[in-house]
């Protein structure tokens, strides 16, 4: 820690603990296998009770990293606001982190909307589905398309993924009698709905996202994708797919600054507020990709995770003032566990401390002591109002 920088402001955005799978999901899951899925203890889309226990310990790790970092809040808590979308998973989320940071005082978890109602900020939610909009949106994917060359590079994947879920004898196979990989796309693009690309990345994303929750959940080995996984080369093949479908969907331009105005709005305003000097927000991937692509961070891959917007992680935004020449600078890092950390569910401190990776942001230059000039982030925030 460079003793020449104080911390000044900070707002932490979180993506929910470990939930349940979603109903929605699963719902067309089953067309795709004939084997039978796990149960939950918990109701669809739900944190889970370990899910917690881990955002307790995220909690108690960021009050000793804000001590450490000389930000002490007041006993009345008036410098932390803390703001979830109103779904059970984010609000709980937030619940128990201010739990494992703050057990014992009384600070309020604000939400806007009754349990289960998606808050506009946190929502990919189309406001806009206009023919030449769609267009753009399309002309993003095949740009994308050709740069990563998806079709060719995630073969080896939809192949691995068609035998863990059993395809050839799905529901899905007797009605396209086609490889996974080849069932067609198609984009779902309508107003007041999330945009949606259905076919294979659909498929794959929700199956590994239901493998993952299993795994990061300590399901027994044998009901883990059914015990079809054997290593950490064949997690990482299928979780490719579901951060490509993440890209696609959260990062290509057009959606990615759609899905992020209202949430940058947010961001801004916290940031030019005198209080409130430590800010938690809960919400989901989706939000991460959208506001990381639309600030124009640099492409990043997270060390020991697979991926690119883990369960749990938080990404920090943090203004910091230099003590000599009043300047304020800025430092972006992603703060997450590690894929085993999540598997085993340990506890985290600073003898076991999460990982810390540093944001990059396209076309701007660090100083000698790492930080960015705190007018290059302002800008991008004011640049992406709405």
């Amino acid at each position: 820690m460079n003793n020449n920088y104080q911390l000044n402001k900070v707002v932490i955005f979180s993506r929910h603990g470990i939930r349940t799978p979603l109903l929605n999901t699963l719902e067309f899951l089953n067309q795709a296998t004939p084997s039978t899925w796990p149960t939950w203890d918990h109701p669809f889309g739900y944190l889970t009770t370990r899910g917690g226990t881990l955002e307790s310990y995220f909690g108690h790790y960021f009050s000793l990293w804000l001590e450490k970092h000389n930000i002490k809040l007041p006993a009345d808590n008036s410098q932390l606001f803390v703001y979830a979308n109103s779904l059970q998973r984010t609000v709980a989320t937030a619940q128990f982190f201010i739990t494992g940071a703050y057990a014992g005082q009384d600070i309020v978890v604000q939400h806007k909307y009754p349990i289960e109602k998606m808050d506009p900020i946190f929502d990919p939610s189309l406001r806009n589905d206009a023919n030449e909009f769609k267009q753009q949106v399309l002309t993003d994917f095949d740009k994308a398309d050709e740069a990563e060359l998806i079709y060719k590079n995630l073969a080896p994947s939809f192949d691995l993924l068609a035998d863990i879920l059993d395809y050839k004898h799905s529901e899905l196979y007797a009605k396209y009698q086609c490889k996974l990989a080849d069932i067609p796309y198609e984009l779902h693009f309508k107003k007041n709905e999330e945009p949606a690309l259905l076919g294979p990345l659909a498929i794959g994303a929700s199956a590994t996202d239901a493998f993952l929750l299993q795994y990061y959940s300590a399901f027994p080995k044998e009901q883990i994708a059914w015990g079809k996984i054997n290593s950490l080369k064949q997690w990482q093949q299928i979780i490719n797919i579901r951060n490509q479908y993440i890209n696609l969907l959260c990062q290509t331009k057009t959606l990615a600054k759609h899905a992020s105005a209202l949430l940058i709005n947010m961001i801004s305003n916290l940031m030019q507020r005198d209080h409130n000097q430590v800010n938690l927000l809960v919400g989901h991937d989706s939000n991460i990709a959208s506001l990381l692509s639309t600030l124009n961070f640099k492409n990043y891959q997270l060390p020991e995770q697979f991926e690119t917007t883990p369960i749990g992680g938080k990404v920090v935004f943090q203004r910091f003032l230099h003590r000599t020449s009043g300047q304020y600078f800025f430092k972006a890092e992603y703060v997450y566990q590690s894929f085993t950390q999540l598997h085993l569910g340990q506890a985290i401190d600073f003898n076991n401390p999460p990982k810390h990776f540093q944001l990059e942001l396209e076309n701007a230059i660090t100083n000698s002591d790492g930080f960015y000039n705190w007018h290059d982030f302002e800008k991008r925030l004011h640049f992406n109002q709405l």
